[in-house]
């Protein structure tokens, strides 16, 4: 292969890749934590640049499954949550502002081991009380974080 056809053929690889929609993340963890009330097990799924700036999500291992939606307005679904650690604020739902929190599960593949979450939300700060709006994102869990979320 000569030169030109490598360049050609790399930037075409780079064009694709930044156009599939899917985002990469420097940090990702899951933790088998009980973050949700309830008899049933949950996970805390993070992502972002590092353990110190992050967002969040917790998901109740039953629910974790192909096509399952989870929404929530002002609070409203207790059946997950959403939340933010940036730059040294935190960002929560909140029954009492016009907050809102969508997670999608779009396809667990347990042969690959990769799970595939898309999530949106308008979170809270706990001080000021601004409003900060996650627009939608796209988090992949694989290898041995993926067998925590089962």
């Amino acid at each position: 292969m000569n030169t030109k056809t490598w360049i050609v053929a790399t930037g075409l690889v780079v064009l694709l890749f930044g156009c599939s929609g899917v985002e990469t993340h420097k940090y990702t963890e899951v933790t088998a934590f009980n973050f949700i009330q309830g008899i049933d097990k949950s996970v805390v799924v993070s992502f972002g640049e590092n353990p110190q700036n992050h967002y969040s999500f917790a998901i109740r291992k039953k629910d974790i499954k192909t096509g399952t939606k989870l929404f929530s307005e002002s609070k409203n679904n207790t059946n997950f949550a959403v939340f933010a650690e940036l730059n040294e604020q935190t960002f929560i739902r909140s029954s009492n502002h016009a907050t809102y929190a969508q997670l999608i599960v779009v396809d667990i593949d347990k042969k690959n081991q990769i799970a595939t979450f898309k999530i949106k939300a308008q979170l809270m700060d706990l001080n000021s009380k601004a409003l900060k709006k996650i627009d939608e994102t796209t988090v992949k869990i694989t290898g041995s974080k993926f067998t925590v979320l089962l």
